[in-house]
């Protein structure tokens, strides 16, 4: 199961950028849980917390598809150390608004900018894969084992920000996340032998200028964003769970456990290949995550739905894997980056979604209605995916293989397009 993860780390740089990336993206799984955990204890709202989490992630998504263009035009390591400061004062600022017990606006402005300015490593990451493997049939796997690091991050990162906040001091989940993406994502700038050309923004007019509009690209961020509903609403309602059974601390290990069995799900389900297209592995997959998320909102005890929440997460990583995957052969090389951000983005929406409606659900109505919110972010997933199915098959871009063109652009190091 093993070996094809073995053979893409075997690339020059490959283990370098990937762990680089790896922690540049580990704040990712602490900001949301933290910024839960710091504002409803402060306030006794999961609905304002809900929200301000939600406009993090929902302005995240929207820079980051702007941002990822930047990325595509300029190259990672010129845009990336600009907006990583930003990032990094901005999550600082926010938390001390807080303490200060500052007017709420500046709250909302203060997370709105550090969710702006989060790079968007996972797509980055997705794009120097491409770059390095140069089409072959190894992207697959590459791109598996992103989303299992991606379910490693979501693993390490509940546990570490509940006993951050929990054991030592409610804001430190939000001052570590600011300090590690920093330092992650730096390392991950300067490794400039992986970092995809920059295209100038020169590219033959018979090529599109914008990953938006491509055949099938809307159809793949709105089954994200229904994949995105379910992490937000299970997120916030797994901590008012919690509380509500007075057993805060174990936050981090229902939403570990969550992503524990994502990571295993994502070992198995990466290292095969299977002979269903693309499209209908989603169907089968998204069909996965429904079925066994149904049983949650009934469970009694903490026990019970870190079991639960286990066995589910074994569901996520394989929709995670197929959307990126579609996602990567139905946009040009040259938009690869922005592409992927698309996908990621509408992931980012779905989950302001969940957590913000998931947040107002729960001081209403429970923690059933915040779970059952989530299995309705998979019920949409899955309707997408069946919906559009021969959409998606008539979109999907032929791979190419052999060596890749030169580049058309008109920066000092010339090199070659990445092709999915």
């Amino acid at each position: 199961m093993f070996a094809s993860y073995r053979s893409v780390l075997s690339v020059p740089g490959a283990a370098a950028f990937t762990t680089a990336a790896f922690i540049a993206r580990l704040p990712i799984a602490m900001i949301a849980l933290g910024i839960v955990l710091y504002v409803s204890d402060i306030t006794g709202s999961y609905a304002l917390a809900g929200l301000l989490t939600g406009v993090f992630t929902l302005s995240a998504a929207g820079f980051a598809i702007i941002t990822s263009r930047l990325l595509d035009r300029y190259g990672q390591y010129r845009i990336l150390p600009g907006l990583i400061a930003l990032h990094g004062v901005a999550l600082i600022g926010f938390t001390l608004l807080v303490a200060n017990g500052s007017p709420r606006p500046l709250w909302f402005a203060a997370i709105a900018i550090a969710g702006a300015s989060q790079p968007a490593i996972g797509a980055a990451v997705r794009a120097r894969w491409v770059y390095v493997l140069h089409g072959d049939g190894r992207v697959r796997s590459a791109f598996a084992l992103e989303s299992i690091l991606d379910e490693l991050v979501f693993t390490i990162g509940p546990l570490l920000a509940s006993t951050l906040a929990l054991q030592i001091a409610l804001p430190l989940p939000l001052v570590a996340a600011a300090g590690i993406s920093v330092v992650g994502t730096l390392v991950f700038a300067a490794l400039r032998s992986s970092d995809p050309p920059p295209s100038g923004g020169r590219h033959s007019d018979l090529q599109p200028r914008h990953a938006w509009g491509q055949p099938g690209l809307l159809v793949m961020i709105s089954g994200a964003t229904g994949t995105g509903i379910v992490f937000g609403a299970f997120e916030v309602s797994a901590v008012a769970f919690a509380r509500g059974l007075n057993s805060a601390g174990a936050t981090g290990i229902i939403l570990a456990m969550f992503a524990l069995g994502s990571m295993f799900g994502g070992l198995w389900f990466g290292s095969r290949q299977f002979g269903a297209p693309l499209p209908t592995q989603l169907i089968w997959t998204s069909l996965a995550l429904f079925i066994v998320l149904v049983p949650i909102p009934f469970l009694p005890s903490v026990l019970t739905l870190s079991i639960a929440a286990g066995i589910a997460g074994t569901a996520v990583a394989p929709v995670l894997i197929t959307l990126f995957s579609l996602t990567q052969r139905l946009v040009p090389p040259h938009l690869l980056t922005e592409g992927l951000t698309w996908s990621n983005s509408g992931l980012a929406i779905g989950f302001s979604a969940g957590a913000a409606i998931g947040g107002s659900l729960l001081d209403t109505s429970g923690t059933r209605a915040g779970f059952g919110l989530a299995i309705g972010g998979a019920f949409l997933a899955l309707v997408v995916a069946v919906l559009f199915r021969e959409r998606l098959r008539r979109a999907i871009r032929p791979p190419v293989e052999g060596p890749p063109p030169v580049a058309l652009n008109d920066e000092p190091f010339a090199g070659p397009t990445p092709i999915p």
